[in-house]
């Protein structure tokens, strides 16, 4: 309907960005808590990361002070199902295996 008129004030505001680098409005979004995102991910999907580290780690960082909360101490819980093998399963995979050396 006004496609040309959007495009066009598109095209004016990137412009402006690219003529004026150095901005001085105040942002819309002034923080955004993507560390408070990220364990629900983790615990949705019950993922354990690699990117929680140890204490030698955490000693080598170059953000390792007092100040920063970097740091996210999780509980992690035991989602597994145990389900040990019976006599029967046991059978057929040691018989399975002696067919196959056949």
């Amino acid at each position: 309907i006004n496609y040309d008129e959007v495009r066009n004030q598109i095209i004016e505001a990137l412009e402006l960005l690219r003529d004026t680098p150095k901005r001085t409005e105040t942002p819309y979004i002034y923080h955004l808590d993507v560390g408070a995102m990220y364990p629900n991910i983790i615990l949705t999907n019950r993922l354990q990361p690699h990117s929680i580290v140890n204490d030698n780690v955490c000693a080598a960082c170059v953000y390792n002070n007092a100040d920063n909360e970097c740091k996210r101490n999780m509980d992690w819980k035991w989602r597994g199902d145990y389900s040990p093998a019976s006599m029967m399963d046991y059978k057929q995979i040691v018989k399975k295996f002696e067919e196959k050396k056949r």
